[in-house]
C-alpha cells in the first residue's frame, strides 16, 4: 500500500486528503497527518496503514460530534449514546470526544450550568433539573453543583415558581376532592422537582385558601 497523495482538501479548511494507491481513504486535519507522520510515496506496512484507518474513524465521529454540537450544547453521555446510535465505534467516540474535551469544546460542568439555565425559568425545580441531567449522563455531583450554582447566580426564586405553578394547579383542578386535589397538586410539583416541606405546607395553605396564597388573596 502506497500513499499516492497527500493534498489540500478543497471542501475542509485545514485537511489533507489521503490517497492510498490511487484511491482517497481519508480526509484527516493537518495535524493529525503529521502525527502520524505520513508522506506522499510512503509505502505503508499493514500495522501503519491500520493506524491511519483509526485515525480516520476518529475524525468522523469528531466531525459529527461538532455538528451535534453546532446544534445545541450536549453532554458527553449523551453525545456518545448519539455517536453509537450512529454506528461509530466505541473507541472512535471515546477518542474524538476526548479531544473535544481537550480543546474545551465539550465540557459537562458548562452544560450542566446551561442546561440549568435554560430550564429553571420554565419552572423545572432542582430535582427534576437534576434528574435530567442525570438521564443525560452528567455525574450527580456535577449536575447538582451546577444547579446550585445557578439558582444563586441567576437568584432564581423556587419558591415563587413552584407557587405559580401550584396556584395554576389548584384552580385547574377545583371541582375535585380536597384530599384528591392535594394528591394531584403535590404529585405534580414533585414531577416539576419540587419536592421540599415547604412545598407541601405552601401546597396546603393554597388549598385551604381555595387557591390564592395569603399575599395573593383577593380583597373583598
Amino acid at each position: 500500500m502506497i500513499v499516492s497523495a497527500l493534498r489540500p482538501d478543497p471542501r475542509l479548511a485545514g485537511c489533507v486528503i489521503v490517497e492510498i494507491d490511487g484511491d482517497r481513504v481519508a480526509s484527516l486535519p493537518v495535524e493529525v497527518v503529521k502525527e502520524l507522520g505520513l508522506a506522499s510515496g510512503e509505502e505503508l506496512a499493514p500495522a501503519r496503514y491500520e493506524a491511519l484507518m483509526a485515525a480516520a474513524r476518529v475524525d468522523a465521529a469528531r466531525r459529527v460530534a461538532l455538528r451535534m454540537l453546532g446544534i445545541r450544547p450536549q453532554a458527553v453521555g449523551e453525545l456518545a449514546r448519539k455517536l453509537r446510535d450512529r454506528n461509530h465505534e466505541p473507541q472512535a467516540v471515546k477518542a474524538a470526544l476526548e479531544r473535544l474535551e481537550a480543546v474545551g469544546l465539550l465540557n459537562d460542568a458548562d452544560f450542566a450550568r446551561h442546561f440549568a439555565r435554560v430550564r429553571a425559568p420554565k419552572g423545572h425545580g432542582p430535582s427534576r433539573l437534576v434528574h435530567d441531567l442525570l438521564a443525560r449522563g452528567v455525574a450527580r455531583v456535577v449536575a447538582e453543583e451546577a444547579v446550585a450554582e445557578v439558582s444563586v447566580a441567576e437568584s432564581f426564586d423556587q419558591e415563587s415558581a413552584a407557587r405559580t405553578l401550584a396556584e395554576k394547579r389548584v384552580t385547574a383542578l377545583r371541582s375535585l376532592p380536597l384530599p384528591a386535589r392535594r394528591r394531584r397538586v403535590l404529585a405534580y410539583l414533585a414531577r416539576r422537582g419540587f419536592r421540599s416541606r415547604e412545598v407541601r405546607e405552601m401546597v396546603e395553605k393554597l388549598i385551604q385558601n381555595g387557591g390564592e396564597t395569603g399575599k395573593g388573596k383577593r380583597e373583598s
